[in-house]
């Protein structure tokens, strides 16, 4: 594979300036300029987002390509040359290295536009953060007159030169809730006085670790996590209110709306065991990631021998290009990118992720051989 030393650069231009979602003006303002210079013209959408129109020499199809913008809110902690230059903010999830390849797709074709149809490249906002950029994008008419839409997430997990993707659920439905306990408070001296906010709490956390081993079909997927707890104002005072946080990570509608009534009633049957109230709220947050059964045969196809397809299981974790492909038919991957040196792995999210630079170039020939096999059946 051929060294791009401008999506390099790319890269690590984005990795300086990140931006928390709808802040990405910095971000907004390189991609434009960075588009201009390809004599293209780019659009913004969805308050900082950008995107242009790539025209073949002939007319086609219309294929879009999406790369996320924004940070995240952490402080990097990897020490490389090009850390972040914005305190308290960090690319920890790959979109720097999004943008770079996507950037690179449109530089590749430019430069030779002897294709037919159309490639409109598109850079969104806030895809960290619920409600998400899509629904904003495709607002301001990203989808528009298209016929397929890609998409691609750096996946550190897996070594440069695999690729990850299945038809069907890739990724999950990412909601959260918010149980809110009412009790009775009181002097630590005389719990029977009260109704006990913490130990009704806690006893709510731990029934709701049955749903999924007892309440759902052994065949459905979910995950139930609590993942902060706030009650109480000091050691002697028996709390009166308690506050639950979690999430629900599901593949589809169905075990989403089960799990959802399931934690209702767990929360209200077990606050009334010691005469207490609670009432849930529940977010629906990102849909699940749908990838299209044609659209993933077209992509291994164009792939074949060029690198490891895998198909792996579904990832809890959401993705808001989810909105995107229920539009329009399309497909999202994974492109490995695993640093060599194991001391360098890290999770995503990680104030030390990091990612191995020579799956940039992998990436752009992906998207190119996927695009063009749409626009070339």
């Amino acid at each position: 594979m051929a060294w791009n030393t401008d999506i390099i650069t790319y890269r690590r231009d984005l990795h300086k300036i990140p931006e928390l979602g709808f802040q990405e003006r910095q971000t907004q303002a390189y991609l434009v300029q960075a588009l201009k210079h390809m004599g293209l013209t780019p659009v913004e959408v969805a308050e900082t987002g950008v995107m242009a129109d790539i025209l073949g020499s002939q007319p086609g199809k219309t294929i879009a390509v999406r790369a996320d913008i924004d940070g995240l809110p952490l402080r990097e902690e990897t020490g490389l040359d090009f850390s972040s230059e914005h305190p308290g903010v960090m690319h920890a999830c790959g979109h720097d290295g999004h943008m770079a390849i996507v950037l690179g797709l449109a530089e590749r074709l430019t430069a030779d536009r002897n294709f037919p149809g159309t490639v409109r490249v598109f850079f969104q906002p806030s895809e960290e953060k619920p409600p998400g950029g899509a629904p904003a994008m495709i607002a301001g008419g990203c989808l528009e007159g298209v016929d397929e839409v890609l998409g691609l997430h750096l996946w550190s997990n897996d070594p440069v030169g695999t690729v990850g993707i299945r038809s069907g659920p890739l990724m999950a439905n990412a909601d959260e809730f918010t149980i809110r306990v009412k009790g009775k408070g009181g002097h630590g001296s005389e719990p029977a006085h009260t109704k006990d906010a913490v130990l009704i709490a806690s006893q709510i956390v731990v029934n709701l670790q049955t749903i999924v081993s007892r309440r759902l079909n052994a065949f459905d997927i979910a995950v139930v996590s609590c993942g902060m707890i706030q009650s109480g104002v000091t050691f002697n005072i028996i709390a009166e209110t308690a506050e639950i946080k979690g999430t629900v990570r599901t593949l589809s509608h169905t075990v989403q709306n089960t799990v959802m009534h399931e934690i209702e009633h767990i929360a209200k049957t077990t606050a009334a065991l010691y005469d207490a109230d609670a009432e849930l709220s529940y977010v629906f947050g990102y849909p699940a990631v749908i990838n299209h059964e044609s659209s993933v045969k077209r992509l291994e196809e164009a792939w074949k021998g060029m690198v490891d397809i895998i198909h792996p299981d579904p990832a809890m974790g959401g993705e808001d290009f989810a909105y995107y492909l229920q539009e329009k038919p399309g497909a999202f991957f994974f492109v490995g990118c695993r640093p060599e040196d194991d001391n360098q792995v890290y999770p995503h999210h990680s104030p030390h992720f990091m990612v191995n630079e020579k799956a940039l170039p992998l990436g752009v020939e992906l998207l190119y051989r996927g695009v063009m096999s749409f626009l070339n059946p």
